[in-house]
């Protein structure tokens, strides 16, 4: 009897369902087909919850148990199904509006101090005079040293209006200097660099697809007008909104253009097509570079040039991420992103790779298993998979699915410089912190000797005294000097402090044209393939 009344308090199926369906995510036609026995399994969560809450020896963080249930039901589905706690839901809103609210400076954190790597142009510190370089020491009366990285936004982001009081310490500067930082709306861009890299030929470098991507884009093709070819660079690209990547195909396709169409089990096909107003760049030639990190967004704009054969395809073979995600609120502030259906390129390709469910390291180890393979490298040529052919939809060329898209022009990884002495610099962080001792040492001589990046890109070279004082800073950060790795890798340590150089002393636009010209051989195929 009393076991009786216990479970007489929880809730009756009919009630469940309509808490769990209550939303306009799920209509009550649907949640009327709900069958029987889904309504128990929906009943058996409930039930275990109530006794945990109730019966259990010792006081629950109910919130964390659910959350913990949460994430393990999700898991056990595909890869990108997932749970976003409130705390998530608010950053990544941030990031997806293109804004968010603080001082306005990229940093760093080097040696367990905040460095100023620089200022966004017309922000809050650019204003009062912060400058690359700076170390920040003190916020608001509080000691910021040692430091993590990751902890750095909680107290330099905060509401527009309010105020962090800065203590600085500046190379070159005897006292440390103290700044009064009104914070304010700050821009977050996800067009890293846009050059003209000759007469005719234009590049773009999107990091990401969010709410500005496409004005990004627009406002950096119409500075570069007059030009016949343009290299788009997704490589790194992880994806974003999709509104934005089908705007983004809609500057090279003709309007109304399919460009993916999704379909799921419980989801009937639903195609997207570009927008009806004239695209910017609708006959020049068109290069798109692409990797194993190019993703979801990335793959669908690559996927569409492809298939429509309005661009060439250069680079390694994409990450394979083309499940559609529903993204439903729940009541705390907290989100569940919920796969729902697949994509397809216009031809008719699966973008999305092949996985097993609730196998996420298995998906994940998907990248090592191309490296160790020869795919990544090009010890081991990429065949495509045969069994998954389709046609492009104006020349009728073969392409091929199965994950991810195939590229038609393959650059391997360049590994003939890595050695275990470069890998080490990298990950300890030393070419970065002898990039920032360096401009400590001698900003104004820099400035003065390099007026402009013309001839910084001309004129630098990383000299034998410049090579010294690198390997005795490595040799305090523990790096012991291996003479024959450093040999091995001098072009590509040479090129990247020269890049990072260039980025600190002018724009990420710069560090990136230091790179191509000197040690990207996937930018120079997609160049030559706009001749």
């Amino acid at each position: 009897m009393k076991k009786r009344a216990f479970f007489s308090t929880i809730l009756s199926s009919r009630m469940l369902l309509l808490l769990l369906f209550g939303s306009p995510w799920i209509s009550a036609a649907q949640a009327q087909q709900v069958s029987a026995e889904q309504a128990v399994q929906f009943q058996k969560i409930n039930q275990v919850l109530y006794l945990i809450s109730r019966g259990y020896v010792d006081t629950v963080d109910l919130p964390k148990v659910v959350e913990g249930a949460i994430a393990e039901m999700l898991g056990s589905l595909d890869p990108h199904s997932t749970y976003i706690s409130p705390k998530e839901m608010k950053t990544e809103e941030q990031e997806i509006e293109g804004n968010f609210e603080g001082i306005g400076i990229e940093f760093n954190v080097l040696r367990d101090t905040i460095v100023v790597v620089n200022t966004v142009p017309g922000g809050p510190s650019e204003q009062v005079g912060l400058q690359s370089g700076d170390r920040i020491v003190y916020v608001n009366g509080e000691l910021k040293t040692p430091v993590r990285l990751n902890d750095v936004p909680a107290f330099l982001r905060g509401p527009k209006g309010t105020r962090a009081e800065l203590r600085v310490v500046r190379p070159g500067v005897s006292d440390t200097l103290e700044f009064s930082i009104v914070r304010d709306k700050i821009p977050m861009h996800s067009l890293d660099a846009a050059y003209r890299v000759d007469e005719k030929t234009g590049y773009v470098k999107l990091n990401r697809f969010m709410a500005t991507t496409n004005d990004e884009l627009q406002e950096a093709l119409r500075r570069m007008e007059g030009i016949e070819a343009l290299v788009l660079d997704l490589r790194g690209n992880g994806g974003g909104l999709l509104d934005q990547s089908i705007r983004v195909a809609g500057n090279f396709l003709k309007p109304g253009s399919l460009v993916v169409y999704t379909e799921g089990a419980n989801m009937p096909r639903q195609e997207i097509r570009t927008p009806w107003s004239p695209p910017l760049f609708s006959t020049g030639r068109l290069v798109v570079l692409v990797d194993e990190s190019s993703a979801s967004a990335s793959e669908i704009v690559a996927g569409a040039m492809q298939d429509w054969d309005r661009a060439t395809i250069v680079g390694r073979r994409t990450f394979g991420k083309g499940l559609v995600q529903q993204q439903v609120p729940l009541n705390d502030g907290s989100a569940i992103r919920l796969t729902v259906a697949h994509y397809y390129t216009p031809s008719g390709r699966s973008i999305q790779r092949p996985y097993k469910q609730g196998d996420l390291t298995g998906y994940y180890r998907d990248f090592a298993d191309r490296y160790d393979s020869g795919e990544l490298t090009g010890g081991s040529v990429p065949t495509a998979d045969t069994s998954h052919l389709f046609r492009t939809l104006v020349q009728g060329r073969a392409v091929y699915g199965g994950g991810g898209i195939t590229p038609d022009v393959f650059v391997p990884i360049d590994t003939t410089a890595y050695s275990d002495y470069w890998s080490r610099l990298v990950r300890r962080g030393i070419l970065l912190e002898f990039v920032v001792t360096e401009l400590d040492r001698n900003r104004a001589g820099y400035q003065e000797r390099y007026p402009d990046f013309e001839t910084f890109a001309r004129d630098f070279s990383l000299t034998p005294e410049m090579t010294e004082r690198l390997v005795a800073l490595a040799r305090q950060r523990g790096v012991e000097e291996d003479a024959p790795g450093l040999e091995r890798s001098r072009r590509l340590i040479g090129t990247q402090i020269k890049a990072l150089l260039a980025q600190r002393l002018w724009d990420t636009t710069a560090y990136y044209r230091v790179v191509h010209a000197e040690n990207d051989p996937e930018f120079s195929t997609a160049v030559a393939m706009t001749k």
